[in-house]
């Protein structure tokens, strides 16, 4: 999805976006288009595009399921780095206990049940 901002606005965004790329080492496909990246690039892609307006709050559907460890620990890091910067929220969606590890607060769905659990770090 294009990121459709004007003026000075735009410029910060799109140096915000830069910046991100690089740091999830994605530089090199800035110019691509979906279809010519990996699914894991995608996925980073997707996470970076998601924080570059700096939402007040990023829902994240299993945002490390198509990634290998390292990639998806970056990405974690990423998303909890930029929540706790920007005092945005995270509402994260996840079946792994070590990406559910990053969260302040913890609700299970279970049997169409909701329970909170106590989050101990």
């Amino acid at each position: 999805m294009p990121l459709r901002l004007n003026g000075e606005r735009g410029r910060v965004a799109a140096g915000r976006a830069r910046a991100m790329l690089d740091e999830l080492g994605l530089s090199a496909v800035a110019g691509q288009r979906p279809g010519e990246v990996s699914g894991g690039q995608g996925q980073r892609v997707a996470v970076a595009r998601a924080l570059v307006t700096g939402p007040r709050v990023v829902f994240a559907d299993e945002p490390t399921g198509a990634l290998d460890s390292l990639n998806g620990e970056q990405v974690m890091q990423l998303l909890t780095a930029a929540a706790r910067d920007r005092d945005a929220a995270v509402v994260l969606v996840t079946h792994e206990a070590r990406v559910a590890a990053y969260s302040d607060r913890e609700v299970v769905v279970r049997d169409g049940r909701t329970r909170e659990l106590e989050v101990t770090r």
